[in-house]
């Protein structure tokens, strides 16, 4: 296995993270024993305070969502046998009876592996699953659960080759969105009609989960053409969009947009945004003078503003990787339109099979310009940022589906951190003073682990077990060092070494400090 590691700036410039690869010999023992070298002080952990309010909610019949209170930086979460290590105070138990009730017991973990109290809770998800969520909806919703579900009649794909898996979800799978940016644009429109019972003309609802901190979610209602352009950093004109990161959720509103005065009451959610591992369900309902967004039912976010278009077309962007469940509209019944959009980055001749054919190209001012091409037209000449729009023949036959490769269930995580601070608050770039104490921070990010090993210039000065009573999770470690150990080079070199349960080649950070 190879050994991955983050590395700091050298010669006493800013810290600089990058990624290389090493190789390490040899296989690591079944325990670890502490060991802190002389001058060197690790600074003690509080035992892990046992969690709070248990709350439990349902998505689907045979799924339990638990959520509770707690500042851990990980948990222990164990149901029918089963045992899970989450980073975040909240779980998904998918693959459940219905009518059984699922005992549920959550310990909070400290960054040493020792376990709280547990925390019960016990439910049965058909008495907490709302059968009704869909009933606003036009048809029936997507479930991602194959490649079947991207049939490109359906939906188109902007997406890097191979980004796209299947990660196991209770007895089936979704789709695992492991890109830097993947957008998927709906070719079924909503059409606004009559306001129903909740005042919605239309609507759109999501259930995604997050994948890492960073992870951000966008539905946009684009007007006509928009609909043909790739996705860019800037809202379009006329569009709205329901903008989900892990720090909360918002709508976003073209600038242009007649503004309307409403005034819609926020609900009481204890959070609002993306959880990792964990999906939830955002509505975002369009009313005639307001957007309102809904996360799991609850209002979290509104603007008022008018849409002016009567029909929109729905496109999903996610960034920083996510985990895509659902998709619904609900509104006047619109049909498929099956649209192929070929860029005109070269010559392209028009299929001899189509019943429609545009070009749309992006125009001064946040416009769009669109115009019809004879079906006869022939080889259609390059044009800089112009595409080609293809509705072919019902009997024509459909594109591939894309590749999904299966991945492995989990949690994704991020590689651990080393932070470097002297006691009298200075911090690299700036050199570090030859007296005093110095304090290092490690941050670990990663889930099964069995210890963590520093080492100075090549000399181990502490070794950590992290699996005190259990595998080891995400924490926080700090150590103070006698800045006397650090006077054998005008620059010192830290290693963090965190060393997995199964023996395998541990995952390493580095950087290096002046001194002084």
């Amino acid at each position: 296995m190879d050994r991955r590691t983050l590395a700091g700036g050298l010669g006493g410039l800013a810290l600089v993270v990058a990624s290389v690869v090493a190789l390490r010999s040899g296989d690591a023992p079944d325990t670890l024993e502490k060991e802190v070298a002389d001058g060197v002080e690790v600074v003690a952990l509080q035992d892990p305070v046992k969690p709070a309010n248990p709350r439990a909610q349902a998505l689907d019949a045979d799924a339990l969502q638990i959520a509770w209170n707690g500042s851990a930086s990980a948990y222990e979460v164990r149901w029918n046998g089963n045992q899970q290590l989450v980073p975040t105070p909240e779980v998904e138990l998918p693959g459940l009876d219905p009518e059984q009730e699922t005992q549920v017991e959550i310990r909070a973990v400290s960054a040493t592996g020792k376990r709280s109290e547990p925390l019960k809770i016990a439910a049965k998800p058909k008495d907490l699953y709302n059968g009704r969520w869909d009933d606003q909806l036009v048809g029936q919703p997507d479930k991602f659960g194959g490649p079947e579900s991207l049939d490109p009649r359906k939906w188109r794909v902007e997406a890097e080759p191979d980004c796209l898996g299947l990660r196991p979800f209770g007895p089936g799978k979704r789709i695992d969105v492991d890109c830097s940016m993947a957008a998927f644009q709906s070719n079924t429109p909503i059409r606004f009609g009559v306001p129903a019972s909740d005042g919605a003309t239309g609507r759109a609802i999501i259930s995604v989960a997050g994948a890492v901190e960073s992870s951000h979610v966008r539905l946009t209602l684009l007007p006509d053409p928009w609909q043909y352009l790739p996705e860019t950093e800037t809202q379009p004109r006329g569009a709205v969009s329901l903008d989900i990161t892990t720090q909360g959720t918002r709508i976003v509103a073209d600038p242009e947009l007649p503004r309307t005065g409403k005034q819609v009451t926020l609900g009481d959610a204890p959070m609002t945004g993306l959880v990792a591992g964990v999906r939830h369900r955002w509505e975002m309902r369009v009313l005639p003078d307001a957007v309102v967004a809904l996360r799991d039912g609850v209002v979290v976010a509104y603007e008022p503003v008018a849409i002016a278009e009567r029909v929109v077309h729905p496109r999903i962007r996610i960034d920083g990787g996510g985990f895509l469940d659902a998709f619904g509209v609900g509104g006047v019944a619109e049909r498929v339109v099956p649209t192929e959009v070929i860029p005109l980055d070269r010559d392209v001749e028009v299929p001899q099979d189509v019943v429609a054919v545009k070009l749309v190209k992006p125009g001064r001012d946040n416009q769009v310009t669109i115009t019809d091409v004879r079906l006869d037209a022939g080889r259609v000449a390059a044009q800089e940022e112009a595409r080609l729009v293809v509705v072919r023949k019902p009997e024509s036959r459909p594109g591939a589906l894309p590749r999904l490769v299966d991945r492995p269930g989990g949690i994704k995580t991020g590689g651990p951190r080393l932070h470097v601070m002297h006691e009298d608050g200075a911090k690299p770039p700036q050199p570090l003073p030859a007296t005093g104490r110095v304090l290092v921070t490690a941050e670990v990010n990663a889930i099964g682990h069995r210890g963590i090993e520093l080492e100075l210039d090549g000399k181990r000065i502490v070794a950590l077990p992290t699996n005190e009573q259990g595998p080891g999770v995400p924490g926080r470690h700090e150590f103070w060092i006698d800045s006397l150990k650090l006077l054998s080079a005008s620059h010192a070199r830290l290693e963090l070494s965190v060393l997995p349960a199964d023996g395998g080649e541990p995952v390493i950070a580095e950087t290096v400090f002046e001194l002084g």
